[in-house]
């Protein structure tokens, strides 16, 4: 348990409910994990148990960013629906997209035992198996990538299934016409992490864009922008390279968040209007910080490098809270404009328990099928319930403590 200089359990002070930012890593299909850690943040965010706590922010790259938006969009009120905009909506919006997003007929499921054979096939080293995971995935702007797409339909493979586009369309229908959102009465912010490819600048797809709020430049990066939340930005963040050609959006050409930001979290903290910055940031960890030993096998290998690059951009994004919040504490820097008013955000981590995180591999990320995804929602739901019960009895740790299964 994370203590503070008195030895005491340290919880965020705010008048009323907590204010509380929700940030999902990406992972592929291990996000599912975020699905059910979201649903379960989702049922006891309206109960009258104290201490309470208030959703203000959701963040999100890659399938993290499929997890926050479908939370964001649910509790979005729509333009001419009073009463729409409920946790029991954003509950139902999540487990609607993800049973539409994993396998469902027969030719996706041989079509994903397919793609997730050859990749398996390839960790654990059966060369003319594994083969077959280069061949068909190696370029999305090839005739024969696009030839396949074409022909997939014709066997009984959703469109939905491989175009992310259409399935995020279909599923949030009010963001792809901007005033069927009631921006004016959307009180938690949304945060979607991409990378652009060209100019090589990390990207924020920032619900609050939309909103007109006006932010100074940032301070973290040169390399980085804002910009309105769109379902092109969504799309975007789950762009892998060698499944999905760049997306184009305006002038910029981009790809997964992976690269940049995992998930974007420094925003949060930007705000020109200290009361609208939370209490407290819950980070959904997909990616585990620690193993056990050093990687020997070449499946191992590509598991951690993946897990390396996400971990990497997130804990950057962490380490800059992190500081800001040593500026906040020292008097030097009261008067300055970027901490003026603010105060400490307490970061926290909720993650897989460890003997699931090592069943996962590289491969698993690309498991669509509805086994895979339900496995790992009930363990994410068991878990953040837990974990919630915890945080009400102040027994939770805080980062970087927390991040990790042990002390190093």
């Amino acid at each position: 348990m994370a203590k503070s200089e008195t030895g005491k359990a340290e919880r965020s002070k705010s008048n009323g409910p907590t204010k509380v930012a929700v940030a999902c890593q990406g992972g592929g299909m291990h996000a599912a994990f975020a699905l059910g850690v979201l649903k379960a943040i989702l049922e006891r965010v309206d109960d009258k148990t104290e201490p309470k706590f208030k959703l203000v922010g959701l963040s999100g790259t890659s399938a993290g960013a499929l997890c926050a938006l479908m939370a964001w969009y649910g509790l979005a009120p729509k333009t001419g629906s009073p009463g729409s905009g409920t946790a029991a909506e954003a509950i139902k919006k999540l487990e609607d997209f993800w049973l539409d997003f994993v396998a469902r007929t027969g030719a996706e499921n041989l079509l994903n035992t397919f793609t997730f054979g050859a990749l398996r096939a390839e960790e654990i080293e059966v060369p003319l198996l594994g083969l077959s995971a280069r061949v068909f995935g190696i370029n999305p702007y090839s005739a024969g990538y696009n030839a396949l797409a074409a022909f997939l339909p014709t066997l009984g493979v959703r469109k939905q299934y491989f175009d992310l586009n259409e399935l995020l369309a279909e599923t949030c229908p009010a963001l792809k016409k901007e005033n069927d959102i009631d921006w004016k009465n959307v009180d938690t912010r949304l945060l979607i992490g991409a990378s652009e490819v060209v100019n090589g600048l990390e990207t924020v797809f920032d619900s609050d864009v939309n909103k007109g709020i006006k932010y100074p430049k940032n301070t973290a990066s040169y390399w980085r922008q804002q910009l309105p939340l769109s379902l092109e930005g969504v799309a975007a963040s789950g762009t892998l390279p060698v499944f999905r050609e760049a997306q184009r959006i305006g002038s910029g050409y981009y790809w997964d968040g992976l690269y940049s930001q995992n998930p974007p979290v420094h925003e949060f903290i930007a705000g020109p209007v200290p009361k609208d910055i939370p209490n407290e940031l819950w980070i959904v960890r997909i990616n585990p910080q620690q193993w056990r030993r050093p990687p020997d096998t070449n499946k191992d290998i590509e598991d951690r490098q993946n897990e390396l690059m996400g971990n990497l951009s997130l804990n950057k994004e962490l380490d800059f809270i992190m500081k800001v919040n040593e500026w906040i504490k020292k008097p030097e820097y009261k008067n300055d404009n970027f901490v003026k008013g603010k105060k400490p955000v307490i970061v926290r981590t909720i993650k897989m328990e460890e003997e699931i995180a090592e069943e996962l591999s590289y491969s698993s990320k690309f498991d669509r099928s509805r086994d895979c995804m339900a496995r790992l929602c009930d363990h994410g739901h068991k878990v953040a319930l837990r974990w919630l019960d915890a945080w009400r009895d102040n027994k939770v740790g805080k980062y970087p403590e927390d991040a990790g299964y042990r002390k190093f």
